[in-house]
């Protein structure tokens, strides 16, 4: 009874092994491996392999294709600017007869989570946009922020079809610190949007 009991027992501990690896050949063959890639605007590893350096704006997503009537979201940042930020110009230019601007948002970054409330102010005109940011932090002391991070978000509403690039003018763009000192832009990453 002992022999037959351990017989049984060797018989059901090679069945689970067969079963085990029966399910993990299934597992294996049957899983489809993706290539991701990993191209985000604001991830400074991302940006070098694109060609675009520290301190850069970028925009976020870089690239939409949506239909006529449909809300179109981009996010503008600064990468990595490595000194004090205190303030920031960002002129922006984009097709106006294929997308039309609703409004613009000051991003976090400024307003150090919702804690502050930047100089925040901006013009438009016809295909540009000026967006134009100040830290303010406690009175009488040089305030600024040392981190990456999100400027603006801007809401457009596409109107014709067709392909707009969303890009920074760098001729015209300015990071200043606290003492109104330029800080040199290396790198811009624009967005571009399709429209079917």
């Amino acid at each position: 009874m002992k022999n037959y009991l351990t017989l049984l027992y060797q018989k059901i501990i090679r069945l689970e092994f067969i079963s085990i690896g029966f399910l993990s050949t299934i597992i294996f063959f049957s899983c489809k491996t993706y290539e991701i890639k990993l191209d985000n605007p604001i991830d400074v590893i991302a940006d070098s392999i694109a060609g675009v350096f520290p301190p850069a704006l970028t925009m976020h997503p870089l690239t939409q294709i949506v239909s006529n009537g449909d809300s179109v979201t981009i996010g503008t940042y600064i990468i990595d600017h490595d000194t004090t930020l205190a303030g920031v110009h960002a002129h922006i230019t984009y097709n106006a007869e294929l997308i039309q601007l609703d409004t613009i948002l000051p991003g976090v970054l400024l307003t150090n989570n919702g804690a502050n409330t930047p100089l925040f102010t901006y013009s438009v005109v016809f295909g540009t946009i000026d967006i134009f940011a100040w830290y303010l932090g406690e009175e009488g002391a040089l305030s600024y922020v040392t981190e990456t991070g999100h400027i603006a978000e801007l809401y457009f509403t596409a109107l014709n079809s067709g392909e707009t690039l969303v890009e920074y003018d760098t001729t015209q763009c300015e990071l200043v610190t606290p003492l109104d000192e330029i800080i040199s832009i290396r790198g811009i990453r624009n967005a571009s949007v399709t429209i079917q």
